[in-house]
């Protein structure tokens, strides 16, 4: 039988048992890593600080025209990587947003990862190379 492993850029993309405000979290990770880069096009690259940025001056205008608040970060990853507007090919604007979004939310499933209490209680024993692996498995996400 053969064993299934998650790999982090898979843990990351996996679905959050909680439901989340995008703007909320963006938010949230921005208040811990604001240097962070979300997105790359190009030669621009957005971090949380500027995207969070942008989708305070988006979210008026979105709400102001009864959308979702979600809209709002879209419009905000557009105003922060003005080339993305100007490309022609649809598919490479959709894998962009997809990828932003998707980064997203692994950021904040990672945030709250690692602030999360531990699930069972450890107590320390005599610890042997193989523990040693497995610790250092755990730690990188593997």
């Amino acid at each position: 039988m053969a064993i299934s492993t998650i790999r982090p850029q898979q843990r990351a993309m996996a679905p959050s048992s909680q439901r989340v405000d995008l703007p909320a979290a963006v938010g949230e990770i921005t208040r811990v890593t604001p240097d962070r880069v979300v997105v790359r096009y190009r030669s621009r690259a957005l971090t949380y600080r500027d995207l969070t940025g942008a989708i305070n001056l988006m979210m008026p205008v979105t709400r102001n025209q009864y959308m979702d608040d979600r809209s709002a970060v879209v419009a905000a990853i557009f105003a922060g990587i003005p080339a993305l507007g100007a490309e022609t090919d649809g598919s490479v604007v959709a894998a962009i947003v997809d990828d932003a979004l998707a980064q997203i939310r692994g950021d904040f499933d990672e945030l709250h990862t690692a602030t999360a209490p531990p699930q069972q209680r450890v107590t320390a024993g005599r610890t042997s190379e193989i523990d040693l692996r497995v610790i250092a498995s755990r730690l990188a996400g593997g």
